[in-house]
């Protein structure tokens, strides 16, 4: 296992992990159904639609993913690109403005730290 599989595993669980994999691999949006027959080549043993089906539908509640209603069902689709990035929309979520007092008082006592946030804050101006 790789480096980043392990750290995307420490912030959402091996099945939800193997779900983004998924998703990350597609070209643009994708249906429950196509990733099941995606995920289901890779494993001996298949898992079952609704099992990816709550699985997408539990990281869209947490803002992984989005989804948008095509037809009888949902196209989903990334909005986030590794696991640095789901770890802070979690901190986020749970924790709100403490944790983001915390990340600044942090990039303060970091010069390097405090540069790159600042950069980051004049990207979305």
């Amino acid at each position: 296992m790789s480096h980043a599989d392990h750290d995307l595993e420490k912030v959402l669980g091996p099945l939800e992990a193997e779900v983004m994999r998924g998703v990350w691999g597609s070209d643009g949006p994708v249906s429950v159904r196509d990733l099941v027959e995606h995920l289901n080549r890779q494993r001996s043993q298949p898992l079952a639609y609704t099992t990816v089906m709550t699985v997408m539908s539990r990281l869209a509640a947490k803002g992984v993913l989005s989804r948008r209603r095509e037809g009888r069902g949902y196209l989903y689709e990334a909005t986030v690109d590794d696991a640095a990035a789901i770890a802070v929309r979690n901190v986020m979520r749970d924790f709100g403005g403490a944790a983001m007092a915390h990340f600044v008082d942090e990039a303060r006592a970091d010069p390097k730290a405090l540069r790159r946030l600042s950069r980051l804050l004049d990207e979305d101006r």
